[in-house]
């Protein structure tokens, strides 16, 4: 046990086991165990996943604005540690709580800044549902032109992604926070 403390793996361990509930719909527990997480987390990796869990149960339950406090934490930790992955899905899952309270100028700076970084860094999967989440935006501001281009863009990563029939994956196309 002290040599996983030691490690920052209680964190990690905490903030999987809270992403765990949350699949499984345990909302409490998966707070539980994100908060105990942020308890022991000695790393900004942990910190900065912990706000992470912690954003998206927020949203979740509907609280967008502690919500967007903790991915907005999530965020600044991860720049300032140079973390691309936990920073591009920080920007992501705020500018979903942003665009849920009509913050959308500042959501599609979010989603652009988080693609630029998955296009940095050759992460297809989520630049795919990146600009799927721009195209949900798009289409929700009423800029229907660019929802479509932004939602063409995604098709054709997903149709990369997936290759041949057979090798498809349609569970690429349920991601949208991560």
């Amino acid at each position: 046990r002290d040599k996983m403390a030691e490690d920052g793996n209680w964190a990690q361990l905490y903030i999987d086991w809270s992403y765990v509930a949350f699949n499984l719909k345990e909302m409490g527990q998966a707070e539980s165990y994100a908060r105990q997480g942020r308890q022991v987390s000695d790393t900004p990796q942990a910190e900065a996943q912990c706000h992470n869990i912690l954003g998206i149960l927020a949203r979740h339950k509907g609280d967008f604005e502690p919500a967007i406090t903790h991915f907005s934490q999530s965020a600044r930790l991860a720049e300032e540690h140079d973390l691309p992955d936990t920073r591009i899905a920080a920007l992501n899952n705020l500018a979903l709580a942003e665009t849920a309270v009509d913050q959308t100028q500042s959501a599609q700076e979010h989603l652009q800044t988080a693609l630029t970084l998955c296009q940095t860094y050759g992460d297809r999967h989520r630049e795919a549902a990146l600009h799927n989440n721009l195209a949900d935006l798009y289409h929700q501001s009423g800029a229907e032109e660019a929802a479509m281009a932004e939602l063409k863009t995604a098709v054709a990563i997903y149709a990369e992604i997936g290759g041949q029939p057979g090798n498809w994956q349609p569970e690429i196309w349920k991601l949208t926070e991560w």
